[in-house]
């Protein structure tokens, strides 16, 4: 084999209450990643395009996608020369998984191309290493999902576990316009956590996992929206997030921020469908994604 080509998903981390340990993955938008074998001088070479892709290095040990595949080459003591080239559907620093897409995707090829024999959790624990480029630690609240799929839980990290569920539903994400780094993101979590406010977030998470296991939806959204921990300290980062989700609460299930921001991921009622999209196209002008819940990242061509 001399190539592998692999879409990865784009992906909601958090969903609320569920920091660092929910995510979901989306049907749309993903990056389409394709490793092959080359006779260059360079152990690995990385190439870009798509939206802001210019913004991304290329250099291997700043990329994340690149510390991924030059991790799993060291250690399964690979000998061949590989070009990385990445087609970014999904805009970086969106809060959408971006990053994590990028790394999800070359783990996967990375797997195929080489024939690793691999598990899903396995491939999980290489992409989680890509994330510290962007923010700052590993973490695999976005890779587990765009790599397994549906609705993920990672509920541990050394050893690292991932609980997965198949589940099926629509969702609604606006991508404002706005800038928002990971790493800033993260730090303006707060370090000390009201017991209250804790008990709610356990309970509230809880409550989904409960939703989502009786499907249904509308409690799922209910709980989604209650997050007393991190939401509120990220909603000042979004210009007009506050006044969206006022007009829109009742229109939908629920509404939150996806990851880090500034995508808003919300769960619309289907005969409002139409009306949540004017409103956030009227206050952000931004893109925005009707999309259902997708598999995880997945082989498109090998030869």
């Amino acid at each position: 084999m001399k190539m592998v080509k692999v879409c990865s998903p784009g992906t909601s981390a958090n969903l609320g209450p569920g920091y660092d340990v929910f995510g979901l993955a989306l049907y749309e938008p993903y990056d389409t990643i394709t490793i092959m074998k080359t006779d260059d001088d360079e152990k690995i070479t990385i190439s870009m395009e798509g939206e802001k892709c210019e913004e991304i290095p290329t250099d291997v040990d700043k990329n994340t996608a690149g510390v991924v595949a030059k991790k799993m080459m060291e250690d399964f003591n690979i000998s061949d020369n590989i070009h990385i080239h990445i087609e970014k559907g999904i805009k970086p620093g969106s809060g959408l998984g971006s990053s994590s897409a990028s790394c999800a995707g070359v783990a996967v090829a990375m797997n195929e191309l080489f024939d690793l024999k691999l598990s899903k959790l396995e491939i999980t624990k290489y992409a989680s290493l890509g994330e510290a480029v962007a923010a700052g630690v590993p973490h695999a609240d976005n890779v587990a999902p765009a790599i397994f799929g549906g609705f993920t839980m990672v509920v541990n990290y050394e050893p690292l576990e991932v609980l997965h569920t198949h589940v099926e539903f629509e969702v609604l994400v606006a991508l404002p316009n706005i800038q928002i780094s990971t790493k800033e993101a993260r730090e303006i979590v707060p370090k000390n956590i009201p017991i209250k406010d804790m008990v709610n977030n356990v309970g509230k998470a809880c409550g989904m996992v409960y939703a989502l296991h009786t499907n249904n939806i509308e409690l799922f959204g209910k709980y989604m929206m209650q997050d007393a921990v991190v939401e509120p300290c990220r909603a000042s980062l979004i210009d007009g997030y506050s006044e969206i989700k006022e007009k829109v609460k009742d229109l939908v299930y629920g509404i939150t921020i996806s990851g880090s921001g500034p995508a808003i991921i919300s769960l619309p009622k289907k005969e409002h469908v139409l009306e949540v999209k004017k409103i956030f196209k009227e206050t952000w002008d931004c893109p925005i994604y009707y999309t259902k819940l997708g598999p995880g990242a997945y082989v498109l061509e090998s030869k």
